[in-house]
């Protein structure tokens, strides 16, 4: 935990999840990616941020002043907007988000607690 205090969606996520129960076939979903993962990794967590992030509904967290919310829009080198692209998303953490982008080829909104490096790759398709 952080010296900040967690606000109510952070708590009560911390509190449900550290006191599940151990499933070892248990999955999870990120709400905001459609992706599954497993529910031991989301109560190896040590912050209901944490867990909050990883289940796809950080938006809706008021704890952190240092959240960064970033778009991207995708070019080619010519400055044409890329539409209906594949990209993979990698983190500081090595957590992975896939998405598509959009007519004005915009990645969808990624939200880092604090400046956070993310790195962008084009074509890469989930599940592929």
């Amino acid at each position: 935990m952080t010296d900040k205090e967690d606000c109510l969606l952070c708590r009560v996520t911390y509190s449900i999840f550290e006191r599940f129960p151990d499933v070892p076939s248990g999955m999870v979903i990120n709400v905001e990616t459609g992706n599954f993962f497993p529910l031991a990794t989301l109560r190896s967590y040590s912050s209901g941020r944490d867990m909050v992030e990883a289940l796809g509904v950080a938006w809706a967290c008021q704890c952190s002043e240092d959240w960064f919310d970033q778009q991207f829009v995708l070019c080619d080198s010519r400055g044409n907007v890329l539409r209906d692209t594949y990209y993979t998303v990698r983190f500081s953490d090595n957590r992975f988000m896939h998405g598509v982008t959009d007519a004005e080829g915009r990645t969808r909104r990624y939200r880092t607690n604090g400046a956070r490096s993310i790195h962008l790759y084009l074509g890469h398709k989930q599940g592929a």
